[in-house]
């Protein structure tokens, strides 16, 4: 069975740039209406271009969120839990059984 795994997150202002080496990687962004969302930073052309959503959108700093914390390595993580994916046979019975969009 897999053992808990403890991470620390760094909480840090929204006036606070990500730096160059945390291109691409995922961020939680706090907006004070809804709370958390998750955003991923990027650098274009060396120059920082902002945290954005998956599909697009730019967070933007002060008008959305008010703070940010860089979260960890997700495969990282997923590696040290691989005890708790399903089997490929349970994969297959769980998608065989599932109703398909088509109705078919």
């Amino acid at each position: 069975m897999s053992a808990p795994v403890t991470e620390s997150l760094v909480i840090r202002p929204a006036s606070e740039q990500p730096t160059p080496d945390m291109d691409g990687k995922e961020v939680l962004v706090c907006n004070p209406c809804d709370g958390w969302h998750i955003g991923y930073v990027h650098f274009w052309e060396g120059e920082y271009a902002g945290i954005y959503r998956w599909i697009g959108d730019e967070f933007e700093p002060r008008y959305f969120y008010v703070a940010w914390a860089l979260l960890p390595d997700g495969l990282k993580i997923s590696d040290a839990f691989e005890d708790q994916k399903a089997t490929p046979e349970e994969m297959d019975r769980y998608w065989l059984v599932r109703e398909k969009p088509s109705g078919k």
